[in-house]
This record gives structure tokens, sequence and C-alpha cells, in this order.
């Protein structure tokens, strides 16, 4: 592995296979479809620990404070919006916990709080991998 963001980019792989698979929950619950929480449940612990407390633990933790130490701009720069990103999606997982705390699935704000998360996340790693990732190679 030449570059730190290559390992990155491996994970976003995989977010993007759990991003595919929520979609398709999100299809399912609109189509009238059950869905079992268990299984919602299963996905938001992925995002969770996955894609937020690991890939996004080495990016804030480690990646993006090395960037900046080199002259890229977290204020007002992409290291800033990527962080910002970063809290919107923990806001959009914290609304699909919220779906199926009471043991059952309320729809619409699952719905809402997957599509929200997809459509940022998709956005987000594009970003990182077209613009943020190689600026720090």
């Amino acid at each position: 592995m030449k570059y730190a963001s290559e390992d990155l980019k491996k994970e976003h792989e995989g977010i993007l296979q759990g991003l595919a698979i929520l979609e398709k929950m999100t299809s399912l619950v609109v189509a009238g479809s059950t869905v079992p929480v268990s299984d919602i449940e299963a996905m938001i612990d992925f995002l969770k620990l996955f894609a937020d407390k690991c890939h996004h633990g080495k990016e804030e933790e480690i990646l993006f404070p090395a960037m900046e130490k080199h002259g890229i701009p977290n204020e007002r720069g992409p290291i800033g919006q990527m962080l910002l990103e970063h809290v919107e999606g923990r806001k959009f997982i914290r609304g699909l916990s919220s779906s199926v705390s009471s043991g059952k699935l309320d729809a619409p704000l699952f719905t809402s709080n997957a599509r929200g998360y997809i459509e940022l996340l998709m956005a987000h790693i594009n970003k990182e991998n077209t613009v943020l990732f190689p600026l720090g190679d």
C-alpha cells in the first residue's frame, strides 16, 4: 500500500455495499413490504461501528490532522467540509436508530433518514475519492 487513502477507498467500497442494502430495505419499506426490525438494527450497527467509528474515526483522528499539518485547510477547506458531513451523517444515524427504538418500525422516520444518509454518504465518498484523497496523496 503506497498511500493510507488506498485502505480508506477499500473501506468506501464496503460502505457503498452497505448503502446498497440500506437502499433495498428502504425500497421494500416504501413498497409496504415487511423488513425485520432486527435487520434494520443490524444495518444501523454496521453504519455506527464500521462507517462511523472505524472509518470516520481513522479520518478524523489520523488522516485529516496529518493532511492539515501538511497544508490542506480544515476551516473553510475540504477537511472542514468532510467533518461537517460526518456530523450530518451521525444525525441521520440517530434518526435511523429512533425509527426502531420502540421495537417497531416507524416507516416515515426510517425512510427519510435512510434516504438522507444514502444521498449524503454517496456524495461524501465521491468527494473524498476524487478530490480530498488525491490532494492528500
